[in-house]
């Protein structure tokens, strides 16, 4: 992997950036280089992404099992269980 692969490493604490959206370090909250952060844009992008991605993966889960289905009501849930027979 060269050195543009490399994932970021905070300056001060070495810890890996592991959120761009964020201007500080997650873990020492010391400021990280401008260029290493998301424009608004592309944190609206990856935002948009991963809504997506949840609302297809809940969609997906409701045809595997209705059941999983968080608007279900608990006693329903409760009653597919052997302790509610």
């Amino acid at each position: 992997m060269d050195s543009a692969q490399q994932p970021h490493r905070c300056p001060k604490c070495h810890a890996l950036v592991v959120d761009r959206r964020s201007p500080v370090c997650t873990t020492c909250r010391v400021a990280l280089p401008a260029e290493w952060i998301m424009t608004p844009e592309q944190a609206a992008k990856v935002m948009q992404l991963d809504a997506e991605a949840r609302a297809q993966h809940t969609q997906e889960l409701r045809k595997i099992d209705p059941r999983s289905d968080p608007n279900t009501p608990a006693v329903v849930r409760f009653l597919d269980t052997p302790w509610g027979m």
